[in-house]
């Protein structure tokens, strides 16, 4: 185990169960921002350019191959069961959204065939039967479950986003193939979906002691991935994941890697590993299941890996290999990755592969690949997928070509291209390709003209005053959009919008222009992207169901460490509101047994691990849950010290100005108007 990561889980191993039931990624959010709810505006058909342009995708690609749909349905034992609820008695499952989308045949206007066909594919849901001892549950949510049998019980490899979801899973399997014990867990990566339901999978262990196996660094990774920036990409990712569309055809289809979402948002929970894989190689008898395992690190996740069962000749490739392209930057916002790295990791695992016996290629998401020869092939598709964008991309970087030049000139090879799993479904080459450049370039082109631009709303106003006014703007947007040229007219009403956003006319036909563009989108995440655009513009913004639908990650955010909590208040402190004021605060932390000193000065927030300070205004101790819920505004300062969670010795009133210096975050920030 590496230094870092056992200095980690040294801190976490003090933390105890908290009832914090907020998210520290955003704060409390008042009940003012109800509003009565508007007839929404219905959506709208296909114009004749768009169903042209989704027409011509049918001579473009072989959609004779039905090969996917055989995988598909390979091993099917039984359809996900309605019947299986939740501790709390709730269905964590709407078996009608499949309906509306696996009723076969070719794609209606409103929907890109290719992605129509992915749809059909995705939300193909139950229990699968991979091949003896190995077992699939699918459509559920955007994370699969992989079950291998072992001698005293089941492993269980990635455990969903939610507990009530692992739950589910679980109690479908024991009802084909009897009830058997956890006896082994497996994490592949860093991201929520593939750790957060783990509480759910645990309470069918009957020993508490069982192997819970991660990479090295994931319990870092997986509390901290979205700390800072969580209140915007949880907004963010409502559009990425189009939470508000109707399942349909005129609304979401597919999340791309997975079947569409069902609403249901349940609890998601992380609990400290025992066995941390560092090294390509490495061993571990689990039940009797022999893995061998690959590092994957800064790939799709920063911690990740794959593993070799040799005991059941499945290869288990967490998410560096997929049925579709997946994202070099992911639209909800996150760090570019490096593409580079992902294409030599699959390379990594194609050379291990060569002599091993391998039935089955098994991954996070999607359905399975069995034979050796197909497994070979889709690796290598998949590795020579991420080289090829990352090294043309960076072959015209050096020939002077901006970032959005690029994007509009890389096309993959037919040998690429054509080949269904790299289709972009859910990343695409247009955005990956922006993402790599950005990786290695940054934002800026060198063209001082974009070194200091105004900002969205005061250029919209210039660019709407230099084409002569509003009116002038909407007459030749209207005359383009009858022309089908709707990423113009995207591009242009952007500016009539954020100028002046009380413009109805204007909005409705950005909406419109968005929503034709949603409709021809291969990609699902673009096309969710595009239509929770021109729901916002026609109907405005449901705040009540984004609150409503907020995942509760209580049960993540309570092992965070406190050195995280304190980042987060650091970039939740307004700089300017802060000038001139000067603080020095000791923190106690009891239940931790851990001591800060905090410091604000020059409207920065300092802290020190493990000091005291002699001159501080005011020395306060509270254990870990209270200070998370002052920080986040869930509780007040009066409420602790009157329920005896907190002891103020010196000045109350820099704790209160401390806190006041805080911003409360909105939760559902504009997007598509200022």
């Amino acid at each position: 185990m590496s230094k870092k990561s056992k200095e980690f889980l040294k801190k976490i191993s003090k933390v105890v169960p908290l009832s914090v039931a907020f998210c520290l990624c955003a704060s409390s959010v008042s009940t003012a921002y109800a509003t009565k709810k508007p007839k929404p505006i219905q959506p709208k058909d296909a114009t004749s350019f768009t169903k042209e342009a989704n027409a011509s995708v049918y001579n473009e690609l072989n959609f004779a191959d039905k090969q996917d749909y055989e995988d598909v349905h390979r091993g099917f034992i039984a359809p996900l069961d309605p019947s299986i609820k939740t501790d709390k008695g709730e269905v964590p499952l709407d078996l009608t959204r499949f309906s509306r989308i696996t009723n076969g045949g070719e794609a209606p206007d409103t929907v890109n065939p290719s992605l129509w066909r992915n749809s059909q594919l995705q939300n193909a849901g139950g229990l699968y039967k991979i091949r003896d001892g190995v077992y699939q549950v699918r459509g559920l949510e955007i994370a699969n479950m992989i079950i291998m049998e072992g001698k005293n019980g089941i492993v269980v490899l990635d455990t969903m986003t939610y507990k009530e979801n692992a739950k589910t899973a679980l109690e479908l399997y024991f009802k084909y193939r009897g009830k058997k014990p956890v006896t082994g867990i497996v994490i592949s990566h860093s991201h929520m979906d593939h750790f957060g339901g783990i509480a759910g999978v645990m309470q069918y262990a009957e020993n508490p002691n069982i192997p819970i196996v991660v990479p090295d660094g994931f319990m870092e990774e997986a509390i901290s991935e979205n700390v800072l920036l969580g209140n915007i990409m949880a907004r963010r990712a409502q559009y990425q994941f189009g939470n508000i569309l109707p399942v349909g055809s005129k609304g979401m289809v597919s999340n791309g890697v997975a079947a569409v979402g069902n609403g249901f948002n349940g609890v998601s929970t992380i609990l400290k590993p025992t066995n941390i894989i560092q090294e390509d190689g490495e061993k571990l008898d689990i039940d009797g299941l022999n893995f061998e395992f690959l590092m994957a690190q800064d790939t799709e996740a920063p911690a990740e890996m794959n593993a070799y069962v040799s005991t059941n000749k499945t290869l288990w490739i967490g998410e560096i290999v997929n049925q579709t392209l997946h994202n070099v930057y992911t639209l909800r916002g996150t760090k570019a990755r490096d593409a580079l790295a992902w294409s030599t990791a699959i390379d990594k695992v194609d050379n291990y592969i060569q002599d091993k016996e391998i039935d089955v290629l098994v991954g996070s998401h999607n359905w399975p690949t069995w034979g050796k020869d197909q497994v070979e092939e889709l690796v290598d598709k998949q590795r020579d997928l991420y080289k090829y964008l990352h090294d043309q991309t960076i072959r015209l970087a050096n020939e002077g070509y901006t970032m959005d030049e690029i994007a509009e000139m890389i096309k993959l090879p037919d040998s690429l291209a054509k080949y269904w799993a790299n289709r972009g479904y859910y990343g695409t080459v247009k955005h990956n390709v922006k993402a790599i450049y950005n990786y290695y370039l940054g934002y800026y082109n060198s063209n001082p003209s974009d070194l200091d631009p105004l900002p969205q709303v005061d250029t919209a106003k210039k660019y709407v005053e230099y084409m002569g006014g509003e009116k002038n703007v909407m007459k030749q947007a209207e005359a383009d959009y009858n022309e089908g040229q709707y990423r113009w007219v995207a591009q242009v009403l952007k500016n009539v919008v954020m100028a002046n956003p009380t413009n109805e006319q204007a909005k409705n036909l950005l909406a419109d222009a968005y929503e034709q563009l949603g409709y021809q989108a291969e990609s699902a995440i673009w096309r969710n992207e595009y239509l929770t655009g021109a729901s916002e513009l026609r109907n405005g913004i449901d705040r009540d169901y984004y609150i409503q639908h907020k995942a509760n990650t209580s049960g993540i955010t309570a092992s965070m460490p406190v050195q995280d909590f304190l980042n987060l208040l650091s970039v939740k402190l307004n700089g300017m509101k802060a000038d001139k004021k000067h603080t020095t605060i000791n923190l106690n932390v009891s239940n931790t047994d851990e001591k800060f000193v905090l410091t604000l000065e020059n409207s920065v927030l300092h802290y020190k691990v493990g000091q005291v300070s002699t001159d501080a205004d005011t020395t306060i101790t509270l254990d870990k849950g209270t200070l998370f819920g002052l920080g986040a505004g869930a509780i007040t300062i009066d409420q602790a010290v009157g329920t005896g969670k907190l002891e103020i010795v010196g000045s109350k009133d820099k704790l209160v100005e401390l806190l006041s210096l805080l911003d409360t975050f909105d939760p559902v920030p504009n997007i598509v108007t200022p």
